[in-house]
């Protein structure tokens, strides 16, 4: 299947119980130069072969994972799990549209198994969305918000963001 796009929940529930995981540098951010700032160390491999590149791979427990997370999300990127033939989730990287071709549209990408749901009413058009949907399906047009669901990967971060609380992901 390769890489999809999925929120950070799901990304966590797919992993696999233990303790022992494979960090290593982002391939894509590595080629840039890391000069986006989003951090360079960020492809998560579940076991030791399963991280995108071999430079500066290392292993770390939960905790580092749940750092890495938090990072992840306080630096809106986006959660792209690297699933098997198999269905398995084997690795995840967080991806920034500023280095990843995949966000950037140069490669195919495979939405995730949500979708955003916004209720409409309750939306304050503040725009607090729309810098942070690299895909494009959210954008302010005349004071209001539009959003194209055709556009949407699914990987929640206009609901990480919202300060109304307005905005779900739900089911595909």
């Amino acid at each position: 299947m390769g890489h999809v796009v999925w929120t950070y929940e799901d990304t966590l529930e797919a992993m696999p119980a233990g303790d022992r995981f494979w960090l290593s540098d982002c391939g894509c951010r590595a080629d840039k130069g890391g000069a986006c700032g989003k951090g360079l160390r960020v492809c998560l491999g579940f076991t030791p072969e399963a991280t995108s590149t071999p430079s500066n791979r290392g292993p770390v427990d939960r905790s580092a994972v749940a750092e890495l997370f938090r990072f992840a999300r306080e630096s809106r990127l986006v959660a792209r799990p690297w699933v098997a033939d198999d269905g398995k989730v084997t690795a995840v990287c967080f991806c920034c549209p500023c280095c990843c071709s995949y966000i950037r549209g140069e490669n195919p990408n495979v939405a995730g198994p949500r979708i955003e749901s916004t209720t409409v009413e309750a939306c304050t058009d503040c725009g607090a969305c729309e810098p942070v949907c690299y895909f494009g399906a959210r954008k302010l047009e005349g004071g209001k918000l539009m959003v194209d669901r055709d556009k949407c990967f699914g990987c929640g971060l206009c609901e990480t963001v919202c300060p109304t609380e307005c905005v779900r992901m739900v089911a595909r």
